[in-house]
């Protein structure tokens, strides 16, 4: 299942249910296995999986500087539309000397609205523990880690980023305060199917997944510093719903609008990404770097 950007209403307030719990064994073996090794370009691209101790195994991608110097940053990316998705993004970071780790979502083993929230409840494990895998290695500064999430990424990452103080940065692109008033109000085909499909049993199932909702997290962020990337032409993500989103969030923050589509790829956008976490886990030479890219001597 793909997950989509989505109106919201701006609602942050108490649990209408328990807060769910996203602790995990830290102790349980992180079974890291690396397969189908690329090297191109001095970038080095390795597909990955590893030991989810919330739920089964984490699909991922893991991309970085053949010629790494000392100790460096390390950014984990999150995308609604899977890995590949940001895996160009995390090659131009490469190229200034981040390691990246991109993470796949758990999708649900079952049916119904348990299921849905256990999926995100697993997606949330599988970012920290990811955050695990990279500040293990040597040539990590786990004191300079960030995140890049993507639409439902964007939500996941706000909670994982809450919960787990170990994220210097943050960048949430077409972000929303949450699943379940995604679900209800989004005028994406996506959210009208569900809706359709759910029925009677619409209410029931949003009051479930509803305790996983961004919206009760986004403001507990600090002191991670926060570039919220939103888009005036996204289909499902109404231009007031992503202010809603970027207002509830904790300072310190900055939110920048492009006139493009949910995926963001207006290269005005990929710019800024790039800058921002250049400038916030203290990497050097992103400008030429970005010149290289367009072309400009």
């Amino acid at each position: 299942m793909k997950f989509f950007g989505a109106a919201l209403a701006f609602a942050v307030v108490a649990f209408a249910a328990d807060p769910p719990s996203f602790e995990y064994d830290k102790k349980s073996p992180l079974d890291s296995q690396e397969h189908e090794v690329s090297v191109r370009n001095g970038v080095r691209v390795a597909m990955l999986e590893y030991a989810n101790s919330a739920a089964g195994r984490v699909d991922a991608m893991l991309v970085t500087p053949v010629d790494l110097k000392g100790r460096t940053p390390a950014i984990i990316w999150m995308h609604s539309g899977g890995y590949y998705n940001q895996l160009s993004d995390a090659v131009l970071m490469a190229h200034d000397g981040a390691v990246s780790l991109l993470v796949n979502a758990a999708g649900p083993t079952g049916e119904g609205a348990e299921a849905f929230r256990d999926s995100m409840i697993a997606t949330i494990v599988a970012i920290r523990r990811g955050v695990d895998l990279i500040s293990a290695r040597r040539d990590i500064d786990p004191k300079r880690i960030a995140f890049v999430g993507h639409s439902f990424g964007a939500m996941i990452g706000a909670v994982a980023g809450a919960v787990d103080k170990r994220f210097k940065a943050a960048v949430f692109e077409v972000g929303l305060l949450g699943m379940s008033i995604h679900i209800r109000t989004s005028p994406h085909p996506w959210a009208a199917g569900i809706r359709k499909d759910l029925g009677d049993g619409l209410e029931g199932f949003l009051r479930v997944i509803e305790p996983v909702d961004a919206g009760h997290y986004v403001g507990q962020l600090a002191p991670t510093v926060l570039l919220f990337q939103s888009a005036r032409i996204d289909p499902g993500v109404p231009d007031k719903d992503a202010q809603d989103f970027f207002n509830a969030a904790s300072e310190p923050k900055e939110l920048r609008w492009y006139d493009t589509g949910h995926d963001v790829l207006d290269i005005q956008a990929i710019s800024d990404r790039a800058r921002f976490l250049a400038r916030e886990l203290g990497l050097p030479t992103i400008e030429p770097i970005l010149k290289a890219k367009i072309g400009v001597k």
